[in-house]
């Protein structure tokens, strides 16, 4: 019953965070939805995602409270520490060594400065989780997988897209310092 409750909660976190465009608003459902994952793996008995959950929680916060570059990047580099500790503390092989892999690469994500970044390292992160809850049962945590990875390649594609087409249409429109011959 609490594991398919904070599933839910977890779940509906993920899906609704993006229809919202107040960046502490998103802060905090995202902290929510990290926190019912917290309890979801637990209950599970999968300890290393549940930390890796929470330490990814207390990142978010973080991320919302602190403004200096600097003190964040040293501060998830802490973080990342204390997730290898607990990484070993709470070890149950190879699903341990999965939700260690996804988390660290979902930490490195969220300290990007460009979103592409971001959506490309969440997307290399995204097949250890994958794995992770196939490997424990974990349904609900495989929906966010499949929202997480459709949401991210969408918006990718979309980036890459457009990209193309600013590359194909400045490469229509001669440049100023080239010169243009009338009779070419």
């Amino acid at each position: 019953m609490i594991a398919t409750a904070s599933g839910c909660l977890a779940l509906l976190c993920i899906i609704g965070w993006p229809f919202f465009s107040n960046y502490r608003t998103v802060v905090k459902i995202q902290s929510v939805g990290a926190a019912a994952f917290t309890l979801y793996f637990l209950t599970l008995g999968s300890p290393t995602a549940a930390m890796a959950c929470l330490i990814s929680c207390s990142q978010l916060l973080i991320s919302a409270s602190v403004r200096d570059r600097y003190v964040v990047t040293r501060l998830y580099g802490a973080s990342f520490i204390l997730l290898v500790f607990l990484s070993v503390v709470t070890w149950h092989g190879i699903p341990s060594a999965l939700a260690l892999t996804g988390s660290s690469l979902g930490s490195l994500a969220r300290l990007q400065t460009s979103t592409s970044r971001m959506k490309g390292l969440f997307l290399v992160g995204a097949p250890f989780w994958l794995a992770h809850n196939l490997m424990v049962g974990a349904v609900f945590a495989l929906g966010t997988d499949l929202v997480s990875l459709a949401s991210n390649l969408a918006s990718l594609a979309k980036f890459l897209v457009r990209r193309g087409a600013s590359a194909r249409a400045s490469n229509l429109i001669p440049s100023i310092t080239e010169p243009v011959s009338i009779l070419a």
